[in-house]
Formats: C-alpha cells, sequence, structure tokens
C-alpha cells in the first residue's frame, strides 16, 4: 500500500533538505573562509634572473600555510630579481630575491684602525685631488706651539653633504661622490687612523690651525714614508730638593 504525503510533509521534507545544503555550503565557506587569504602572488611564470615588474604581481585568494613569511608589500618586490624559478600563482619569499651588492663603509677601514671625521679642515686644500687611500699626517699649531696628532693616516673619503641623497651608491661611492652639492658648504675628511690618535684628533680646538702634510704615492709604494720629526715645545728642568730630585717640564717661549 502507497503511503501518500500530505503537502506539509513535503514542504517539511523540502525544508529539511535545503537547511542541510544550506549549512553544508556554509560550513565550506566557513573553513574556506580560515584556511585562505587573499595575497600577493606571481601572475605569470619567471625563470631565475628575471625582474619582477608591476605586470607580474596580482592577488589572488591562496593558502594560508602558504603565505607565511612571504613577502606581501608589493614596495618590496617591485625591481627586485629572482634567484629560482617561479610558477604562475606562487608567493615569493625574502630568500628568493637577489640582494643589491652594497659596499659597507667599514669594509674599506684597514685592519687595526678605526674610522674617525675631521671636520677642522685647513683652508687652500685642494679637495677635489684627494683619493681614496691617500696618505697623510695630520699637525696643528696652537697659541704658542706646534704638534703631531695623528702619522700615516689613510684617507677613506671626502664627506661632502648632498641637498639629496642617492640610495642607489653604496656609502664609499657617495662619500668619494665630488659632484653632490653641499646644502652648507661644510666638509669633513673620513679617515682611517690607529686607536691611540683618536684622542688627539679629538682635542682639536676650534681656534688650533691645522695642517696636513700629504705623503708622496712613490714614497708609499716604496714603503719609505718619511717620519716627521716632532717639535720640542718644552724643556726639561731637574729640581733638587735635598737628597730628592725630580724632572719638570717647561714649555719653551
Amino acid at each position: 500500500m502507497k503511503r501518500k504525503f500530505t503537502g506539509s510533509t513535503t514542504i517539511a521534507i523540502a525544508l529539511f533538505v535545503t537547511s542541510g545544503v544550506l549549512a553544508s555550503a556554509l560550513g565550506i565557506r566557513q573553513v574556506d573562509r580560515l584556511s585562505t587569504t587573499t595575497a600577493v602572488v606571481l601572475s605569470q611564470d619567471l625563470k631565475a634572473g628575471d625582474t619582477i615588474t608591476l605586470s607580474t604581481l596580482t592577488r589572488s585568494k591562496t593558502d594560508k600555510s602558504d603565505t607565511e613569511q612571504s613577502v606581501q608589500n608589493p614596495q618590496q618586490l617591485l625591481g627586485k630579481v629572482l634567484n629560482v624559478a617561479k610558477r604562475k600563482g606562487d608567493v615569493v619569499f625574502a630568500n628568493e630575491l637577489i640582494l643589491p651588492t652594497v659596499k659597507s663603509l667599514s669594509y674599506a677601514v684597514p685592519e687595526g684602525r678605526v674610522l674617525f671625521t675631521l671636520s677642522q679642515l685647513p683652508t687652500g686644500l685642494p679637495f677635489a685631488k684627494l683619493n681614496q687611500g691617500d696618505r697623510f699626517d695630520i699637525l696643528v699649531r696652537g697659541r704658542k706651539s706646534v704638534r703631531t696628532v695623528a702619522r700615516n693616516v689613510q684617507l677613506i673619503g671626502v664627506l661632502k653633504p648632498p641637498k639629496k641623497a642617492n640610495n642607489s651608491k653604496g656609502a664609499i661611492d657617495r662619500l668619494n661622490d665630488q659632484s653632490t652639492s653641499s646644502s652648507n658648504g661644510a666638509l669633513a675628511l673620513v679617515m682611517a687612523v690607529r686607536p691611540g690618535d683618536v684622542y688627539p684628533l679629538a682635542s682639536i680646538g676650534a681656534s688650533d690651525i691645522v695642517s696636513i702634510v700629504l705623503h708622496s704615492a712613490y714614497d708609499i709604494a716604496n714603503g719609505t714614508q718619511p717620519l716627521l720629526g716632532m717639535a720640542q715645545t718644552h724643556r726639561d728642568i731637574i729640581i733638587h730638593s735635598g737628597n730628592s730630585r725630580k724632572t719638570v717640564s717647561i714649555e719653551r717661549e
């Protein structure tokens, strides 16, 4: 005997089936929302050595687990070169980009020396003729005496503050860029000096007159750099007092 369903029963069954389908769809959508994200990916296949441009990037839904630690800022990707092949839809990681070679200033400092910037410069010095690697001694004349504050100093570069920094150049290249113009005319010599010369150089006063004695390139090549004699600015006097005596250094007139 066939059982006939009434209209209300048919509607109830239809609603039950529909609600089940909707629940399944909502569940799938919820899982999809939790497991995927909109990420910056490649819009085409690229090989190692290719440059990332705006046309090779797009936004697409991607599994969240695939985007962890990836580069998602387009500005950090544009203009960069890949060191591996990538497929369309792939995200890009930082270790897959070729880093630009930039000379670090610390690598220009010879072993056993430190970097020092001298801002009290002598007038009349042809700074445009100075080059990295030049060697010189620095003399300072005070009110009554002349003293040598540093010997065999090696020039790293002439610091001339530019109006607009050029970040595409390395630190050493920017130091030696003579074409840059100064905003206030201030110049400074960036030098590699012995650690023991740092305090004598730092003690140069605003009223002191600085002189630079440039060494010959031929003497440097032959290892025969002349040493300047130290000026005798003081004389020693021995003072006797009973059975004791002491030596006192007095500045020469």
